[in-house]
């Protein structure tokens, strides 16, 4: 059979793999954009199996192995019929034609292990491709969870962060943004050799450390509205001393709010979840109101 490379796909796969429970525990983003808050996470492109091992397939350098070899020399690759197929016209065919047979996309572990290589495969009328290892449904998982967009909360609170209208005794409202990005839930599929995993992200809840040694646990919270009277009804706090009292330079308490972002996935037989933590900032100087007496004196 002939074959001709058309493109090469480096793929990473993500560390700290699935286990068989699923059952993590939380980890922190290793890395997000410091302009958007998203998580960044490197993952192999939705459609491509990632699971082949060139070691335990005995070092195969991605070009499959003949038919008919024994168990051992079994073919690392994957292969998935080509859509669409290239125009009869192309030289990718070399001479054959779409009334000979079927180009597949073939799919191979690199043989230094770096990530995936693909090519173009023709095979001829009354001619199966080489039947390559099973779909791990937990690489499909990583594949999935990597595509969900999951941002760290977007701050809102009323007074405003970097306001300087805090006060100590008057209650403070904090909530975030809504929108799939920020709370969920957000949903990826990924499907390869026939076997499909779904993952659905949604925000568990957010933790808020308010600065004073306080933290308060909340769901996304309630918006302020302009003339709306007493504590937030599910997320608020109340300062009970001034931030210039504690923060050196008469600075504002330092606020995180830190989402919970609880993925779940299922598929090919297997389900899971996987837990990620990400976190926002903000600033509330909060003062003190002194009354004078008529006197103009200050109690």
């Amino acid at each position: 059979m002939s074959c001709v490379v058309v493109l090469a796909a480096a793929m990473l796969a993500l560390t700290g793999g699935l286990d068989g429970a699923m059952a993590a525990p939380p980890v922190h983003c290793a890395k997000a954009d410091a302009q958007t808050g998203i998580c960044l996470v490197e993952a192999t492109s939705p459609g491509q199996d990632a699971n082949a091992d060139p070691v335990a397939s005995g070092g195969n350098s991605g070009e499959g192995q003949p038919a008919g070899g024994d168990a051992s020399s079994q073919d690392p690759c994957t292969y998935t019929l080509a859509q669409p197929q290239p125009p009869s016209t192309s030289v990718l065919w070399q001479g054959q034609s779409p009334a000979d047979g079927a180009m597949y996309a073939k799919v191979c572990p690199r043989v230094d292990g770096s990530g995936l290589t693909t090519i173009l495969e023709f095979v001829p009328n009354g001619s199966a491709p080489p039947a390559g290892p099973p779909v791990d449904p937990r690489v499909l998982a990583e594949q999935a969870i990597a595509s969900l967009v999951m941002r760290a909360p977007e701050i809102r609170m009323a007074p405003p962060p970097g306001s300087g209208s805090g006060l100590v005794g008057l209650p403070v409202w904090m909530w975030t943004e809504r929108g799939e990005q920020f709370v969920g839930p957000t949903r990826q599929s990924v499907s390869a050799g026939g076997v499909t995993v779904a993952a659905v992200g949604e925000v568990s809840r957010i933790v808020w450390d308010m600065g004073d040694g306080t933290t308060v646990v909340c769901g996304p919270g309630t918006p302020y509205s302009p003339g709306a009277e007493g504590e937030s009804p599910d997320c608020g706090h109340v300062y009970a001393e001034a931030s210039s009292r504690h923060v050196p330079g008469g600075g504002a308490w330092p606020i995180t709010a830190t989402s919970t972002w609880t993925v779940t996935w299922s598929g090919g037989g297997l389900s899971g979840t996987e837990t990620l933590e990400l976190s926002s900032s903000a600033e509330l100087y909060v003062g003190e109101l002194h009354v004078l007496n008529q006197d103009g004196s200050t109690p």
